[in-house]
């Protein structure tokens, strides 16, 4: 498997996971359904058995990423999961300026929320969001985001 491959698919995991443990409270309801995502870019698109996800942002993120410029206040980042061809949910990340200060330093992402939704939009009150913190956690060099890689090389 190539260190890309690794990569997205280490990235893909760590935004699936968001849903799936320990809920963090202090602002995951800042983190509103993001209409208008689909008129972004999709710049990744990972196909795992019946599992086929696909991620969005807008060309200003990946004009930032491109130049090395910080990804911007008002970033957001739309993971799209089917299962079976069938859209199952949304998992989102967020950035906003003053964003995480309510965190303590051992789960803060930089001014990073999580939200997940279901097919319809709502919010999934059901999902966790405490291991997306975890494992962004571990991206702090990368902004926090483990596909900053493939938004440099997204056209």
């Amino acid at each position: 498997m190539s260190a890309q491959s690794r990569l997205v698919r280490t990235a893909l995991a760590g935004l699936v996971l968001c849903g799936l443990a320990g809920r963090a409270t202090a602002g995951a309801d800042l983190v509103a359904f993001p209409t208008d995502f689909a008129e972004g870019v999709r710049y990744a698109t990972v196909e795992r058995g019946s599992i086929r996800e696909e991620i969005f942002t807008s060309r200003k993120v990946l004009e930032a990423a491109r130049t090395g410029r910080p990804l911007p206040s008002g970033t957001v980042i739309t993971l799209v999961d089917y299962r079976d061809g069938k859209l199952f949910r949304y998992v989102v990340m967020e950035k906003r300026t003053g964003w995480g200060a309510d965190y303590p330093p051992e789960k803060r992402n930089g001014e990073w929320e999580f939200q997940a939704f279901n097919a319809d939009g709502s919010v999934n009150s059901r999902e966790t969001l405490d291991r997306c913190f975890g494992c962004h956690r571990g991206q702090a060099l990368q902004d926090f985001v483990f596909t900053l890689d493939r938004m440099r090389s997204a056209r």
